[in-house]
């Protein structure tokens, strides 16, 4: 019976480390923590190496890719495997006022911000979360057209509605958010563009 089980073991080790994200990208999730916001959809990885032309299209955009992130992951959504895709998902990361912060943004085939889902939300010194789903609201259904422009506490939100009203007390976890979001809009799009049929690795 032991030998059973040790060879039970062995067999389906290697299953329970299929998924641990690799550390060089800092892009990824275990596909488990993707399904459980997307549930009802089939979930691929997906990476896709930059090319030099694509990095100085992105620069012309101001935004700057360092060299860990020449390799792009993202998440391709789909409502059955193999059929056509209805959105990617993109991990959106870094440090603000209250620590590390790491959302999940889904963007949709024309380019427009689907959902965004918080997976790790830091706390203030109050105990309060940092980052607030009114904030996040601000983006959905926005495109590359939509000014990604913070609002200032001198604008007023009648002549200046376009603009984003940042997080209460965290300037610049939101600057933070906003850039990263409009760095994955402009990366949809160029992905779109250049891969109109998935052949990447996943």
């Amino acid at each position: 019976m032991k030998k059973w089980f040790v060879g039970l073991l062995l067999i389906l080790s290697p299953c329970g480390c299929a998924e641990i994200p690799r550390a060089e990208h800092g892009q990824e999730l275990s596909l488990y923590e993707i399904r459980k916001d997307h549930p009802y959809q089939w979930v691929e990885k997906h990476h896709v190496q930059l090319t030099d032309q694509q990095i100085d299209e992105l620069a012309r955009h101001g935004i700057e890719i360092g060299e860990h992130e020449k390799t792009i992951v993202y998440y391709s959504m789909t409502t059955r495997r193999g059929r056509s895709e209805v959105e990617k998902a993109f991990l959106v990361q870094g440090e603000g006022e209250c620590g590390h912060f790491k959302l999940m943004v889904d963007i949709e085939r024309t380019i427009k911000i689907e959902e965004i889902h918080i997976i790790e939300n830091p706390a203030a010194h109050t105990g309060t979360h940092c980052i607030n789903n009114g904030f996040l609201e601000q983006f959905i259904g926005k495109d590359l057209t939509f000014s990604f422009e913070l609002a200032k506490e001198s604008d007023d939100p009648i002549t200046a509605p376009t603009k984003i009203k940042p997080i209460g007390m965290a300037p610049i976890t939101s600057e933070k958010i906003v850039k990263e979001l409009e760095k994955w809009l402009v990366i949809a799009k160029i992905l779109k563009r250049d891969y109109p049929i998935w052949s990447v690795e996943q």
